[in-house]
């Protein structure tokens, strides 16, 4: 069987999962751009793979048809949202993916936005870069109202680890976790109650058509001057010319993002003294990175041991 992984990093952290997959018989292909691939990238060299282990690039229609090998395609993370569905059932393409190997890496990278933005950690760091010696006054995250748009497993690990630090804690999901909100003190409000109470806001949910640029002008209106606001979910749910103009009206807000609607981002919250920005890292934790590929790989060696 030949395999191609598209991920930027398979088994560069720790050999074992390409072993894993070698052991049991698979010709192995790395991707070789180093890098996400573009559409057209993807269709120069998904022919002839039976399974594929895919990171973020887009996987449509037109590049799935071009797989005309494919069996299997696991998604190397839990976001599904660049995958066609219905072109994998047309083209009898199995899709999995790893949902639960990132939520410590992507739950602590949001905290750790969090609290960069309210001590403006990573400013000062460029201003002392730069040779500039300014102190910036900023707020303790103890106290604060904590709101999490979408309680799954990330959320609902981020809300234990904000435990220490005292917070309320509100919440918005469609499908509530009543249990886990009642044992961990944590409100469900809806979405405006969150959005019009909340100190920060954290965003934990999936990409969905009817969810993009849930984060726009109109909620910014509603929203604290002084609201931080955290995206390590995915890209395209803000509104990113919206938070521009809101950041760049209101200079004690505040913004953390590690997805983007277009990755690699070159755009205008790079000038924006009150916006942190990081390069899509949310499971770039070698502990984290292990695990999904080894998942990966074991999902990969499960699906053709059943044929």
């Amino acid at each position: 069987m030949r395999l191609l992984t598209t991920t930027s990093s398979f088994g560069k952290v720790d050999p074992r999962p390409l072993q894993l997959l070698e052991e049991a018989g698979f010709d192995m292909t790395l991707n070789p751009f180093g890098r996400t691939l573009t559409i057209e990238e993807s269709l120069s060299v998904m022919e002839g793979y039976d399974a594929l282990i895919a990171g973020t690039e887009k996987l449509n229609a037109e590049v799935l048809a071009s797989a005309k090998s494919l069996k299997y395609l696991c998604r190397l993370g839990a976001g599904m949202d660049n995958v066609d569905f219905e072109a994998a059932e047309k083209f009898n393409i199995k899709v999995e993916n790893t949902p639960s190997a990132h939520v410590d890496g992507v739950a602590e990278l949001t905290l750790g936005g969090i609290l960069s933005c309210l001590r403006s950690i990573a400013n000062a760091h460029t201003n002392i870069t730069n040779g500039v010696w300014e102190k910036p006054m900023g707020g303790l995250l103890k106290g604060k109202t904590v709101g999490i748009i979408g309680l799954g497993r990330v959320g609902c690990r981020l809300v234990e680890l904000l435990s220490p630090f005292k917070v309320k804690v509100l919440a918005f999901d469609v499908h509530q976790n009543t249990d886990f909100a009642k044992n961990n003190g944590v409100f469900f409000v809806t979405m405006d109650e969150l959005v019009t109470m909340s100190d920060i806001i954290s965003i934990h949910t999936p990409f969905t058509p009817e969810a993009k640029h849930m984060i726009n002008a109109d909620f910014f209106t509603k929203a604290k001057k002084t609201l931080c606001l955290v995206n390590a979910s995915r890209g395209g749910l803000v509104d990113e010319a919206a938070l521009f103009a809101f950041l760049n009206a209101n200079p004690s807000a505040s913004a953390y993002l590690d997805t983007f609607e277009n990755e690699p981002y070159h755009g205008p919250l790079c000038q924006l003294k009150n916006c942190t920005l990081t390069p899509h890292i949310g499971s770039y934790a070698s502990e984290v990175r292990i695990n999904m590929e080894m998942e990966a790989a074991q999902n990969v060696i499960n699906f053709f041991k059943k044929r």
